[in-house]
């Protein structure tokens, strides 16, 4: 089980996602009862909202990449190091239609009295050592039609008001958005006009897969991760 500053930590950057940055959160569960919610966010019009979290774990068979990625990582305390991201959509949709199911059949043993909304919060590409790559969710080919289509049903049915797919780290700074009314969204953040290498990488991917050289995307991301491990280790 997850800590409770973790799951804060990645509460507070889907808060900065949505523009949220003076809300406050706190420990729902400090008193000792379960409420069922693991982040409580008080926001800027006195609402309370229950946050439920979870980290993807985008492969078939649930926490094999993250051990797998743990044990290389032990071998390069501080430093890079190199691993497979996973790229096959149809896995990824899988495991985020798994974790959904989950977390619905858990909220509905809640009643939740006291929160105006309750979310859940799905994250991916965590920016932790020894678990950046086997949360790794390749984006640039995760649309909103694919999200509908694994797990609008469960979401529809669950006790969820909102739902979001926030990848920390990624190709393309994706965000994905759901409610009942609107279902799923897909929102890119833009790169900086000036930040043509990484912009030059998520069109290489692209035509990469467009072109089914699953070869080259494995090369690109590989490389992407790299990079990404060792802007970690300059910027601590």
């Amino acid at each position: 089980m997850a800590s409770f500053k973790r799951e804060q930590a990645l509460v507070r950057h889907l808060l900065a996602r949505l523009g949220s940055n003076d809300a406050a959160t706190y420990d729902p569960n400090a008193a000792g009862k379960e409420t069922g919610v693991d982040v409580a966010v008080r926001i800027a019009d006195d609402r309370i909202v229950g946050v439920q979290v979870t980290e993807v774990d985008p492969y078939a068979l649930p926490g094999s990449a993250r051990a797998q990625e743990k044990s290389v990582a032990k071998t390069a305390p501080g430093k890079p190091y190199g691993m497979w991201g996973l790229n096959d959509p149809s896995v990824v949709l899988d495991a985020i239609a798994r974790a959904i199911t989950r977390k619905v059949e858990i909220a509905a043993k809640h009643s939740f009295d006291g929160y105006n909304e309750v979310w859940l919060l799905l994250c991916a590409g965590i920016p932790e050592h020894g678990a950046t790559v086997s949360t790794f969710v390749m984006t640039p080919w995760l649309s909103a039609e694919d999200l509908n289509s694994a797990t609008d049903s469960l979401l529809q049915g669950s006790r969820y008001d909102r739902c979001f797919l926030l990848p920390i780290l990624g190709a393309e700074q994706a965000f994905y958005p759901w409610s009942k009314p609107l279902r799923w969204e897909k929102r890119v953040k833009l790169d900086d006009i000036r930040d043509v290498p990484h912009a030059a990488y998520v069109d290489s991917l692209m035509k990469a897969a467009e072109a089914g050289d699953w070869r080259e995307v494995d090369r690109l991301c590989d490389e992407e991760c790299r990079e990404v491990l060792a802007e970690m280790r300059r910027n601590p």
